[in-house]
């Protein structure tokens, strides 16, 4: 008669927040000084973990702790249990709090003027006791910020193929164009993209959804992707001073080049120039989003349908 696998003894779930903070530290020393414990006592932690599991969960070598593959299944597994246990207290200080709360929201750069700081101003009328802590990124660390249960919603571009685990609203478009210095010495040649091939560019990292969308833009015509002179995680329109005072070509929302962020600079327009990608309104699809947070999302959404954003 064949046996059947002996059942694993249950884990303590403080010993599975020591466990990850080790996996982020990759060093004992320095997770015990995260933890606030000593790091003989952080040693019988990992031990207990590795005698429930039955195998090892480290390796030790000169560059630190290193998870092994025990190690990395159950840091998977324990990361949901983290992001659960981080919900139920939410949920239950949600319903201690009725109405009040703390949104956690991370917004591209571009939506704060334009969208999040009027939004905000309406919602404090029926939220007064709303929080809110607002981090902006570009939307690859957004999304990334939003699997990982470090914000409750994000507005961003909508990835081309949205994570299973992400659920998300439409929000509109977001309109691009490929900008350079008013004075620029060739604008008046630049009448196709392949009068731009030749060009240095200030782009966005090749890690960002941006990035890939300008290249498509190239490589679908048969043409190489643009001559990179800068490029960075920053929001493109951080780069108006240097476009302004070199003849580096860049992209931009079209707005912003009727804002101060735009002065001397100007759209170039050939076809193939501008394009639009879809912003959108994202949570995590099955984690807790409070009331307040449904709110806000719900607030998002109709202010971007009165306002055709």
């Amino acid at each position: 008669m064949a046996s059947t696998p002996s059942a694993i003894p249950p884990m303590r779930f403080e010993d599975l927040e020591a466990f990850l903070v080790v996996i982020d530290q990759g060093n004992l020393h320095r997770a015990a000084e995260t933890l606030g414990m000593t790091q003989s006592g952080l040693s019988k932690t990992l031990a207990r973990l590795e005698g429930e599991a039955g195998m090892p969960l480290f390796e030790r070598t000169p560059r630190g702790l290193v998870p092994t593959g025990a190690g990395r299944t159950l840091a998977t597994h324990a990361r949901r249990i983290s992001l659960a246990a981080g919900d139920m207290r939410s949920e239950l200080a949600e319903q201690r709090a009725a109405r009040a709360g703390t949104v956690r929201l991370g917004a591209i750069p571009y939506l704060l003027p334009s969208l999040l700081s009027p939004l905000l101003a309406r919602f404090f009328l029926s939220r007064p006791l709303a929080t809110f802590s607002i981090e902006t990124h570009l939307s690859a660390r957004l999304v990334a910020m939003l699997q990982n249960g470090e914000a409750d919603l994000i507005l961003a571009a909508r990835p081309a193929s949205v994570p299973a685990d992400i659920a998300w609203l439409p929000l509109g478009p977001l309109s691009m164009q490929i900008v350079c210095r008013s004075a620029h010495p060739r604008r008046d040649g630049f009448r196709t993209l392949a009068d731009l091939a030749g060009e240095r560019w200030v782009v966005p990292a090749s890690s960002l959804y941006l990035r890939q969308w300008l290249e498509d833009r190239f490589t679908a015509v048969g043409l190489p992707p643009p001559r990179v002179a800068v490029e960075s995680t920053a929001s493109p329109v951080a780069f108006g001073e240097l476009l302004r005072h070199s003849d580096l070509l860049g992209i931009m929302p079209p707005r912003m080049l009727r804002q101060a962020e735009g002065h001397g600079l100007a759209a170039i327009d050939a076809p193939g120039t501008s394009w639009q990608h879809e912003l959108a309104v994202l949570w995590r699809a099955d984690g807790y989003l409070s009331p307040i947070c449904q709110d806000f999302r719900d607030a998002v959404v109709a202010w971007c349908e009165e306002m055709a954003l």
